[in-house]
């Protein structure tokens, strides 16, 4: 891509949305001088590593949450509450959803993700999705409100991944809490759960949800809600509607992977479809070397990366480096991800499980070290 920096005499950078990749853009805003910043975010930004903790009332909303406003006020960037509507590239205009629009000379898309989920049908159990995460605030408030009431409620968590896990182990905590004892039913869709873990480390968790009175049912596809319950096919029996089966369930929360938020389908750029807004290895969007995007919404086009907010922050320093590049005309870094991620799960009641590779290890020494990741991240933004 040319390195021909944008015209403009005072360039404008607009960021939109204020994920882990703006969040570090905002705090280095001394390296973008001669720029206006400005950031358009919808609302609060939700630290999606004590998500699920929340949920079990391991942490406080407090703790999870951090306001964009006050951090960019702080750092010099003009901040403004909108949701992003539709993009003209060419024009290099930003419409939201409240009719606003805004020009820009580069544009930094950090939109986040959306977990997808079968539509809610009436009568029919709650359904909740695991983001936004403000829904797992939500579930955790009313669920506290049924249990004081002395009820039991059939609880099933869709997903055998990492979120579904820790979902299903927070709401056997956040039930402990209480003093209730509901149903818990973990579903996956696969023959185990954490496809690609170690199988020491699955026979580990497996233990862990037996002693916590979880459920597990594999090779289920659930694909819709009914009264009372959940509808699902399994891979023995997956066509037509006389195929399904049901499950009962008072709440089901979806836990099944991310998408990309539905804007990127409005924006006029190039997509990788299911995967959200395509992107060089530089972070640019092919044929619009001014608009970059990171985290989630973006998907390059050489790699197929796991959505986990690892990518997004260690995609930060790298969208800084080209932003500042492509203000004064300079070479462009690629983003290299690499081969290994640690990841560590909050399973409640003071245990955790990291998997790095092949490697894992469970039990305090891993929920430790992972709050302390954490709050070394956190800290860097309160202010």
């Amino acid at each position: 891509m040319t390195p021909t920096p944008p015209r403009a005499a005072r360039p404008r950078l607009l960021l939109v949305g204020a994920g882990h990749a703006h969040l570090h853009l905002i705090r280095h805003r001394h390296r973008l001088p001669g720029a206006e910043v400005t950031l358009v975010d919808p609302g609060g930004f939700w630290y999606s590593g004590r998500a699920t903790g929340m949920l079990g009332a391991g942490h406080t909303p407090a703790e999870d949450r951090l306001d964009p406003t006050r951090l960019a006020s702080h750092f010099g960037v003009q901040a403004l509450r909108g949701r992003l509507a539709q993009l003209d590239p060419q024009a290099r205009i930003a419409r939201l959803e409240d009719g606003r629009e805004f020009d820009f000379s580069l544009l930094s898309l950090n939109l986040g993700s959306r977990t997808p989920c079968p539509a809610r049908r009436t009568p029919g159990p709650q359904v909740w999705a695991v983001k936004p995460i403000p829904r797992l605030l939500a579930l955790r408030h009313r669920l506290e409100q049924e249990f004081s009431h002395g009820l039991s409620p059939r609880l099933v968590v869709v997903g055998g991944g990492p979120s579904g896990v820790e979902v299903a182990c927070q709401l056997r905590q956040l039930a402990r809490r209480h003093g209730a004892r509901p149903e818990i039913l973990l579903v996956s869709r696969g023959e185990r759960l954490l496809a690609g873990a170690p199988a020491g480390a699955v026979r580990w968790l497996m233990r862990q949800l037996e002693r916590r009175e979880i459920r597990v049912r594999f090779g289920l596809d659930v694909n819709g809600h009914a009264a009372g319950g959940v509808t699902f096919a399994t891979e023995a029996n997956a066509w037509g509607e006389d195929s399904l089966q049901w499950l009962p369930a008072d709440h089901v929360v979806h836990a099944t992977g991310l998408a990309p938020p539905e804007v990127v389908e409005r924006l006029g750029l190039p997509l990788i479809p299911g995967r959200g807004l395509a992107v060089e290895a530089t972070l640019q969007s092919p044929g619009h070397p001014d608009i970059f995007a990171a985290g989630d919404c973006a998907a390059m086009l050489r790699h197929e990366l796991p959505r986990l907010r690892i990518h997004g922050i260690r995609q930060a320093p790298v969208l800084l480096d080209n932003l500042v590049a492509r203000l004064a005309g300079g070479p462009l870094a690629p983003y290299i991800p690499q081969r290994l991620s640690l990841a560590i799960l909050d399973l409640g009641a003071g245990q955790g499980l990291a998997i790095r590779g092949r490697r894992w290890w469970g039990g305090r020494l891993a929920l430790a070290w992972k709050r302390r990741l954490d709050r070394r991240f956190l800290r860097q933004y309160r202010t």
